[in-house]
């Protein structure tokens, strides 16, 4: 029996923040261990998790050194993917990187809890949110 493709995760940066200051990264733990998933990253992304965590509201929580700590954690189980696409769908443009990120790394999911995504219906790639994805990957 050949072995099943890992699944390939798109995860928005509003996730990775509360991951970070809810101190959960850990429920990421069994998906990425198991060998089940890998997680899609790209410059833009990794640029939008900096300038957010920069906002004087979220920089008290954390660290000089908190992305390149998180990259580090889970560098094992990153794809970096230069995104070459465009697109322009989404309500809010600065989205858009995300359904390029997702089309350019053939991601199979965006994990999210942005209306802007999750209003939309693409062919491939679905838009959930992390609940919804754990309740579906219960296995």
């Amino acid at each position: 029996m050949p072995k099943s493709k890992p699944l390939k995760l798109i995860i928005d940066t509003n996730l990775w923040i509360s991951f970070i200051i809810s101190r959960k990264l850990n429920l990421l733990d069994n998906l990425l261990f198991s060998g089940k998933v890998r997680l899609l990253f790209s410059k833009e992304l990794i640029e939008e998790i900096q300038q957010t965590i920069i906002k004087p509201k979220l920089k008290i929580y954390f660290g000089s050194n908190a992305l390149e700590n998180m990259l580090s954690a889970f560098e094992p189980f990153i794809d970096f993917v230069e995104i070459k696409s465009t697109i322009a769908v989404c309500r809010d443009p600065k989205d858009n990187f995300l359904l390029a990120l997702a089309k350019d790394g053939e991601a199979d999911y965006i994990l999210t809890g942005d209306n802007d995504l999750l209003d939309l219906k693409p062919r491939k790639t679905k838009i959930i949110t992390i609940a919804n994805f754990f309740s579906d990957n219960k296995n």
